[in-house]
């Protein structure tokens, strides 16, 4: 959970769901902010940390808000994002070293076929494709707001209402998206059982948000 106690705002991120721009726009709201967009310096200072009911409790005067990401979307995303556009496999020790057999550079369908060997190999993997639950907690009744990934600047807007502070997204470029029809039906199979248990925790936020 990320606070901003001078103004009484808690936001529980996600990944995946427009973590990284959204802190970096949240920066604002604090005293230091990087001199650039700094993935790294945001994520050190607002870490994403799975969700711990003493610590969301001490928040309870808060203004609490999280953002969470259609989950069959969000899973695709971790392939085009950390495979296709990071690599980030190349730079996994244990790959490196030979003590994982797994291509670097798989395709979809076999990255998704394989996805519990992938988490178990690399933890930024692993990180990114838990379940969004993990990190909401199992009920998103707990929040003031809950937003989705795809409406930033709704939230960065409220955000700047509330607290006299300027919160603005930058856009961010990304690559060709991957969509599910694009996979072969059992590759299809394993992302929608998946994605089950965030759809069926998220039911009735999914629309609204």
């Amino acid at each position: 959970m990320v606070e901003f106690e001078e103004f009484e705002l808690a936001y529980v991120p996600v990944p995946k769901a427009g973590s990284t721009a959204l802190k970096t726009a949240l920066a604002a709201l604090r005293e230091d902010t990087p001199d650039a967009d700094d993935a790294a310096w945001v994520h050190n200072r607002m870490p994403t940390r799975r969700f711990n009911p003493d610590a969301f409790s001490r928040t309870a005067d808060f203004w609490r808000f999280t953002v969470i990401r259609d989950p069959i979307e969000r899973l695709l995303a971790v392939y085009t994002d950390l495979i296709v556009e990071r690599d980030v496999l190349a730079y996994a020790g244990d790959v490196q070293r030979g003590r994982i057999n797994l291509p670097t550079r798989p395709d979809p369908d076999f990255f998704f076929q394989n996805l519990d060997r992938y988490r178990a190999a690399v933890f930024a993997i692993k990180h990114h494709a838990m379940k969004q639950m993990v990190f909401t907690g199992p009920s998103l009744d707990v929040y003031d707001r809950v937003y989705d990934a795809g409406r930033l600047e709704e939230l960065c807007a409220e955000v700047s209402g509330m607290t006299g502070r300027t919160v603005i997204v930058r856009e961010t470029s990304r690559g060709e998206p991957l969509n599910l029809g694009d996979l072969k039906p059992e590759t299809r199979a394993i992302i929608r059982n998946e994605a089950a248990p965030d759809y069926a925790a998220f039911s009735g936020f999914l629309a609204a948000a």
